[in-house]
């Protein structure tokens, strides 16, 4: 990293309230701290390069993924690359891509972040919260703390891997006092200001009551802040969300504080997110700022409740027979469970059995699937397609290669039968 930069970093993380983990931030202590000259190979783990591009990754099924990785900035500019900094002006360009984009139907944020910079994390929240009202927003919290878990908590959904965590609602400000370094290297730094205030945080001297006192009202004021957009993103009270005390949560015990609504991986979300686009509904996504009206978390998903479908439903004569939504909603689960089947079954058959997965988290039909596996097939230039998938050369049957023994085969439609149920 540039010597020039580090006064940049040190100037947007001391003496400023961040919202980032606090592991994260001894993390970047430890690297402008004591040992400022460390060159970039030495650096801690988690300052790696991070890749910065702004290209939009989008399923071919019309799902943008966007990541949110490392740790994050109102702005980065020269040293994103060089510090694994994320800035909030190219996840915004991204989400903006995605809600303009006609081919895009649904986002995913992917998230793995520690937080970071408290400026501009609510203006992109904002925006995410925008996109939300005419595309569902889901998010894979693969670590979402602090400032990344604000942004997690805009979507409709959170699906959170078993051993990823969440959390880390509170906001943190560090005043570094270098007076005794100073003194013990023969150092005295003299400063003329104007205005009683204005020397409040000069890492020369010790942090007066004055400076502290405004510091904590700014850092109160802050999380107020952060505790009432979750409150509002995650439908619970504010006390509820007082009461984590930005603390770290994982896996399941996420789900059990409100913070998350799934364990599951990067494909559970994919293949959850692909079965809400794909389900014929009359859903909106849209949600009020000011202030916000109750949404239910699951809104985005397959079950919508009566009262979300007909909310917006044209007045209809009275000889019209009113459509029976259950037995709709009852007869599509009933069709993507099979098309979902159909796929398991046809990939084991082929002696594929790990494509399964893949092709529903890309929507794909069972008819579609027949060809691409057929296409595969010939290409392999393979033994012909069996009944029975084989170990070998596939010419032979043995009961423990049978499709109902087959673990992949049987983990693959245990999939399936939850993507038919909205990925619940």
């Amino acid at each position: 990293m540039p010597q020039t930069l580090l006064p940049h970093l040190a100037a947007r993380i001391l003496g400023t309230p961040l919202m980032v983990d606090r592991a994260r931030l001894e993390t970047i202590l430890s690297v402008i701290g004591p040992r400022i000259g460390l060159e970039p190979s030495a650096m801690p783990p988690g300052f790696e390069e991070t890749d910065t591009s702004s290209n939009l990754m989008v399923t071919p099924n019309g799902i943008a993924i966007v990541p949110i990785h490392g740790t994050l900035v109102k702005r980065a500019g020269a040293i994103e690359a060089a510090s694994g900094l994320t800035s909030y002006t190219a996840i915004e360009e991204r989400i903006l891509d995605a809600a303009t984009d006609p081919g895009v139907r649904a986002i995913l944020l992917d998230i793995d972040s520690p937080g970071g910079e408290v400026g501009g994390v609510f203006d992109l929240a904002a925006l995410i919260l925008e996109a939300g009202q005419d595309k569902p927003v889901w998010a894979l919290a693969d670590d979402a703390f602090s400032a990344a878990y604000l942004i997690a908590s805009t979507a409709h959904r959170i699906i959170v891997p078993q051993t990823a965590g969440v959390g880390s609602v509170g906001v943190i400000a560090v005043h570094v006092d270098e007076s005794a370094k100073d003194a013990q290297e023969g150092r005295t730094y003299t400063t003329v200001f104007a205005g009683a205030r204005k020397n409040d945080f000069s890492s020369h001297a010790p942090l007066s009551d004055e400076a502290r006192i405004g510091l904590q009202r700014e850092v109160d004021r802050l999380y107020g802040m952060f505790v009432a957009a979750v409150a509002s993103g995650r439908q619970l009270s504010e006390s509820a969300v007082h009461a984590t005390e930005a603390g770290l949560f994982f896996g399941g015990n996420a789900i059990n504080a409100g913070l998350a609504d799934q364990v599951g991986t990067i494909r559970d979300a994919l293949a959850g997110l692909s079965a809400t686009i794909d389900t014929p509904k009359k859903t909106h996504f849209h949600r009020a700022a000011q202030p916000p009206e109750p949404m239910h978390k699951e809104a985005a998903m397959p079950m919508d409740t009566p009262a979300e479908q007909t909310a917006t439903a044209q007045p209809k004569p009275e000889a019209t027979q009113p459509v029976d939504l259950d037995k709709l909603r009852a007869e599509q689960e009933s069709h993507l469970r099979g098309e979902a089947q159909a796929i398991v079954d046809l990939c084991a058959l082929a002696g594929m059995p790990d494509l399964a997965g893949g092709f529903i988290a890309q929507g794909m039909t069972s008819e579609a699937v027949r060809r691409e596996l057929l296409a595969k097939r010939a290409q392999s230039d393979g033994p012909e397609i069996h009944s029975q998938v084989m170990p070998g050369d596939g010419t032979r049957i043995h009961p423990a290669q049978s499709l109902e023994s087959n673990p992949v085969v049987a983990s693959c439609r245990k999939i399936a039968q939850q993507h038919a149920h909205g990925g619940n």
